[in-house]
């Protein structure tokens, strides 16, 4: 038995603990072909919020459906589509009334698209350069996710199917656990949030599956909700990091931008003040959701590293990134 002593002088930390590699998000976000799709996307969200609510105040105004009678009326459609937001659409869905449920079934499944096309945009340029050490060009991400956009379109379209049927299963058995024991209701609650859950981190990950792999939208989904299911451990590893990350960078980000805010504002005075702060809340979202989607990439990677044991240059985008 060999018993001479072996002297550690290195430990590589990434290698020991893989998930430190969600700190590679941070330097990825701040590259222009990460963040230019992310501004688009919120540029995309802020003109969804207004546009809808501005069609159905002019539509009020000429009472065009305000006095539509039944579950059609026009304040329940006014909630569900001229004011909606992505967390309050699944609520809608699963409590809502029958015309919130398809409005805000068409408002999630609008949203799903347009963060999908901006997002695969996002991911495929941070996962290239996660991948590969290589960066790729925003005109090439975009090339590649308008030739594939049906993988997105079946890939959202499907979530809001799946999304509905556990939205109609948790009316059914709600109203059959309301009458036993109240209990039950409560235990139906707490499946249809953990559903809804998989469901939304399934999708997020088809999103890397699209953009890294060129997976088509029915196999994609099917991977993220499979890597889901499967090691739904690293899963919370991977979401507690990227929370953790997030909240860190917010700490230095507000900072930086609180000093930045008042510097304009001595500069410019008071009257430009609220314009000054609204755009740096902008930039801060900007910067916070690209490291999202940079986190969603290298998660991705992670897991088909450790699930289907596929090296980070054996991914499909080694070498045909650039194609």
């Amino acid at each position: 038995m060999n018993e001479d002593g072996v002297r550690v002088t290195r430990i590589d930390w990434l290698a020991v603990v893989p998930s430190l590699r969600l700190l590679e998000a941070v330097h990825l976000s701040v590259s222009p072909r990460v963040l230019t799709p992310v501004i688009l996307l919120l540029l995309a969200g802020s003109a969804m919020m207004q546009g809808p609510g501005l069609i159905f105040d002019a539509l009020r105004s000429q009472n065009a459906v305000s006095d539509t009678p039944g579950i059609f009326g026009f304040e329940s459609i006014n909630r569900a589509v001229g004011a909606v937001k992505i967390p309050e659409s699944p609520a809608l869905i699963l409590t809502g009334s029958f015309s919130e449920f398809c409005f805000s079934m068409i408002a999630l499944e609008v949203w799903m698209l347009v963060i999908g096309f901006c997002g695969v945009v996002a991911v495929r340029s941070a996962g290239c350069r996660f991948c590969t050490g290589t960066g790729l060009g925003l005109i090439a991400s975009t090339r590649y996710t308008l030739q594939h956009w049906l993988a997105i379109l079946v890939s959202a379209v499907l979530s809001g199917i799946l999304l509905s049927l556990l939205g109609v299963a948790f009316r059914i058995l709600c109203l059959a656990g309301a009458l036993i024991h109240p209990g039950i209701t409560a235990f139906i609650s707490l499946l249809c949030v953990l559903g809804c859950a998989v469901l939304g981190m399934g999708w997020l990950l088809s999103l890397a599956a699209i953009a890294i792999d060129r997976c088509d939208g029915a196999e994609a989904l099917s991977r993220g909700i499979c890597y889901v299911l499967s090691r739904w451990q690293r899963i919370l590893v991977y979401a507690a990091g990227c929370c953790l990350i997030l909240w860190l960078s917010d700490l230095v980000i507000s900072a930086v931008f609180t000093n930045a805010h008042g510097l304009t504002s001595a500069m410019l005075g008071k009257a430009d003040s609220a314009q000054v702060g609204t755009s740096l809340k902008f930039f801060r979202d900007a910067i916070h959701l690209s490291i999202f989607f940079c986190g969603i990439a290298i998660a991705y990677v992670l897991l088909r590293n450790i699930e289907d044991g596929v090296s980070l240059r054996e991914m499909d985008g080694g070498k045909q990134f650039a194609s």
